[in-house]
């Protein structure tokens, strides 16, 4: 038997890195792409050289430590629906050109196409289709909270429509903080997604975060989901065995492995990918399935 403890940011981790019998491979030694992580652009922290949140983590450089150290072969920059985070022209052109750069630099990376809702929707794919002419684009990402607009508005339906055209994976933030019956109507609720969704069936979608602490709405859509975010705090919330039977009511086949680096609730940017690694030694899932969530899933999902 293996003693666990917690780490300084409270989570549980196990003091013996090899916690499962007849598991040749290890989280860390397996080869991963992190589906979910942030890096905000050189100009924006030059521009903001006294900021001291969790954004002031989020550099190429410091991501690139962490993939070399941990084996994470390719990443996923996401952006915010927030032009103030990712540029300084405010612009979602400007924010397009900041994510090219970033993985024309190193490529390793992919990114995904951002939206600012100032923008008509017919623009809006007008800017997903010129992002598109560079292969580095791999999806569209949506952050209802962020924008201030509910993913089942008609703003998404000409986006989703233009994304399923084309075949255009979309990846929506869902994080509502509770199941609480006053919270199901969030921007972000799986509720909604699943409305959303029915409207434009075959539309290919990845639920961020597994949908929260909403996550029983979120397993029944038919949507892959990515992990980030959310590991440490059902791992807090509901103990480490819990949390591997949530993650296998998603099914293996369903789930990308995803950090959301260097953003958490519960966990100090530096211990983010250390706090998920331990999490997932501690589970039971097969080599097999570890190569299915840490990487094989994202190589089907996306066009690297």
């Amino acid at each position: 038997m293996h003693l666990t403890m917690p780490n300084q940011d409270g989570i549980i981790i196990p003091n013996n890195r090899n916690t499962k019998k007849g598991v040749g491979m290890n989280w860390r030694e397996i080869p991963k792409i992190d589906s979910h992580v942030h890096i905000i652009p050189n100009e924006v922290h030059a521009a903001n050289p006294d900021s001291d949140d969790e954004f002031s983590f989020a550099t190429m450089v410091g991501y690139q430590r962490i993939m070399d150290q941990f084996n994470i072969q390719k990443a996923v920059i996401m952006p915010f629906n927030d032009p103030w985070l990712m540029s300084m022209r405010f612009t979602v052109d400007a924010v397009h050109q900041n994510l090219l750069r970033m993985c024309e630099e190193d490529s390793r990376f992919r990114c995904f196409a951002d939206i600012d809702i100032r923008n008509t929707p017919e623009n809006t794919c007008l800017q997903i289709r010129n992002a598109f002419s560079h292969s580095e684009f791999c999806g569209i990402k949506l952050h209802p909270n962020n924008s201030g607009m509910n993913i089942d508005d008609a703003y998404h339906d000409t986006i989703a429509d233009y994304a399923l055209r084309h075949g255009y994976p979309i990846a929506v933030h869902s994080y509502p903080s509770s199941a609480r019956e006053q919270d199901r109507d969030e921007p972000c609720a799986p509720e909604r997604i699943g409305r959303w969704m029915n409207r434009h069936p075959g539309l290919k979608v990845i639920v961020c975060h597994l949908g929260g602490f909403q996550w029983e709405d979120a397993v029944k859509l038919d949507a892959h989901f990515d992990i980030s975010a959310i590991l440490p705090d059902l791992a807090a919330r509901y103990g480490v065995k819990r949390a591997n039977e949530i993650l296998r009511e998603f099914g293996v086949e369903r789930l990308l492995f995803g950090t959301d680096w260097p953003c958490s609730r519960s966990v100090k940017p530096a211990n983010i990918m250390e706090c998920y690694l331990d999490l997932l030694d501690q589970m039971d899932f097969t080599e097999e399935e570890m190569h299915r969530i840490a990487h094989q899933n994202a190589e089907a999902f996306f066009v690297f």
